[in-house]
């Protein structure tokens, strides 16, 4: 018997690569088609805010819709709140956005009568102007006339007469007077208001010689414009007591001069 030699087994096919995407490919596209459909959503998202706020800008500081028709002046009125209008120059038709505010303010505030100024926007088309007026505390005697003088000293509303319910301050007119002038404006700035409607004058003829003569005829030695509120204080309950003169230098110990009779 004849044996055979076995045949080798037949070569085994390769196994096939599958023709068409994977799950994987699937996924990978989805994931990019997403990552530019949200950059197409942000992009788009971006360029609309840009627009709004171009057109904000452009009507806010650019177009009439918005433009300063209106000044509003608080504070005062009258003929000062007249002034003050005048003094703001402010250009109607402007985009309120631009107007310029500290101008305006600096402006105002060079009104004699203003003591200070502030300056807002009062949208849609008002430009407010809000005015602390000097106030005054005693009339002073000038080249050209009399003037009211306020509490930092400055003179202000010039007239042929003295202000009325204001004390007249008598004081040296020149340069070396100017301590004694300002002694007498930080007494009368000190002094209550209804006492300072009986002062007549205040007479200083030095920084440390002020005295105040009532317009009954009374008459207060102040001294130094030192402790100015306090002797405002003592004063104001000596004045209770009838007396012809007041003597409040030494605001601790005051002194009066009582009235005498027969």
């Amino acid at each position: 018997m004849r044996l055979r030699t076995p045949s080798p087994p037949p070569d085994l096919a390769p196994a096939r690569e599958p023709s068409g995407p994977t799950v994987a490919d699937n996924l990978g596209r989805r994931r990019r088609r997403a990552t530019w459909q949200t950059r197409l959503r942000r992009a788009g998202i971006a360029a609309a805010v840009l627009g709004v706020l171009g057109l904000a800008t452009w009507v806010v500081g650019y177009s009439d819709l918005l433009s300063a028709d209106e000044v509003r002046v608080v504070g005062v009125g009258g003929p000062l709140a007249d002034t003050v209008t005048e003094a703001a120059g402010v250009a109607f038709g402007q985009p309120l956005a631009r107007v310029d505010t500290a101008r305006i303010a600096t402006d105002v505030e060079a009104v004699p009568d203003v003591a200070s100024a502030t300056v807002t926007r009062g949208w849609p088309s008002t430009v407010v102007v809000t005015v602390s007026p000097r106030v005054p505390v005693v009339s002073l005697a000038g080249d050209d006339g009399w003037y009211r003088v306020d509490s930092e000293g400055v003179l202000f509303a010039p007239g042929p007469a003295p202000a009325a319910k204001l004390p007249v301050l008598v004081a040296p007119a020149d340069a070396e007077g100017l301590a004694a002038r300002t002694a007498g404006v930080s007494v009368a700035d000190a002094l209550p208001r209804p006492v300072r409607r009986q002062v007549e004058r205040i007479e200083a003829s030095s920084p440390v010689d002020v005295r105040l003569v009532l317009r009954d005829g009374r008459v207060v030695v102040w001294g130094s414009a030192d402790e100015a509120d306090l002797k405002a204080e003592v004063l104001a309950v000596l004045l209770d007591t009838p007396a012809i003169a007041y003597d409040v230098s030494v605001p601790d110990r005051p002194t009066l001069r009582p009235v005498t009779t027969g």
